[in-house]
């Protein structure tokens, strides 16, 4: 016996064989602790087994997904350069020049397509590279665009805004820093939440005035900047806190404006000092739109797009 222990290849069976008829002890012990039979107890054992490697399965996909998210928020173009990609992405039919989209479900593509998240990202790594590529101008306003998202065929929302798109023009200029998407949309209804002068809203819109109407959402109930701003709102009669209530912005006027790169030539003091007047008399069709563009190729490259 002594030199069957010696042996490598005989140890390892007599091992192995005494593993086996412990493991066999130790279900037959376990099957009358829990009172089931063998065979059922064995497919206890294989289905605890079997429960345990699909998690372990879940978890390292899940694991794989962060890090392909983390590796998505991170951004290596200048804002420029990036959004040259997004515009050939959403227009690919364009060579050179501009054209009109006038069809809600046309526009609702392209859109998407060009604002696609992310379009905000945690980490920006390279010279002039920056984590919020894309933004929105008019005269002197302007804001990072960080969330699109098709409420339903008539309205989009710009991060807050609910837009009421009538038409946008593709713009490509003759060098890749030059894009530009122009956004025109419609008057907005109010919500009923605030009361407003009817001739008031005529007059603004006659005089090519911005009036927008801020609110909260708050599971499909409409509540007044004021109580999304406590936090609570009177819903059914009664005080409610509204955690989780979304911001809303509504458009009661004629609105446009342009998307294009942070560091494009729009991001400027001469376009901001000017450009309101162009915008203007493109709303109430007193100047063609070729005559905006010609106007906006006279703006340098911005100094930022080196």
């Amino acid at each position: 016996m002594e030199e069957i222990w010696k042996d490598p290849v005989w140890s390892k069976v007599i091992a192995t064989s005494i593993i086996f008829l412990l493991s066999q002890l130790f279900v037959f012990i376990w099957g009358i602790i829990k009172n089931v039979g063998f065979i059922e107890t064995y497919k206890n054992i294989f289905k605890n087994i079997k429960k345990k490697l699909t998690t372990n399965k879940q978890n390292n996909k899940k694991q794989n997904i962060i890090k392909e998210n983390d590796k998505e928020l991170e951004i290596y173009e200048a804002p420029t350069v990036f959004f040259h990609y997004r515009f050939c992405d959403a227009f690919p039919d364009l060579e050179y020049g501009y054209q009109w989209l006038n069809s809600r479900k046309d526009i609702n593509n392209r859109l998407k397509i060009l604002l696609a998240p992310p379009t905000i990202f945690k980490k920006a790594k390279g010279y002039g590279v920056i984590t919020d590529p894309i933004w929105w101008f008019r005269d002197s306003s302007a804001l990072p665009i960080e969330k699109f998202k098709i409420l339903n065929k008539k309205k989009v929302l710009i991060n807050i805004d609910e837009l009421i798109i009538e038409k946008i023009a593709a713009y490509k200029g003759r060098s890749y820093y030059e894009d530009f998407v122009y956004i025109q949309c419609l008057a907005d209804k109010p919500t009923g939440l605030y009361e407003y002068n009817k001739e008031f809203i005529e007059t603004l819109n006659k005089n090519n005035e911005v009036y927008k109407e801020e609110y909260g959402i708050y599971k499909k109930h409409f509540v007044t900047r004021q109580e999304y701003d406590n936090g609570s709102a009177i819903i059914k009669g009664k005080p409610k806190k509204i955690n989780g209530a979304e911001l809303r912005s509504r458009l009661l006027t004629k609105y446009n404006f342009i998307i294009a790169a942070k560091f494009s030539p729009y991001n400027s003091h001469k376009f901001n000092h000017y450009s309101n007047e162009y915008f203007n008399k493109l709303l109430k069709e007193e100047i063609s739109f070729d005559e905006f563009v010609n106007w906006m190729r006279t703006l340098p490259k911005n100094h930022n797009d080196e």
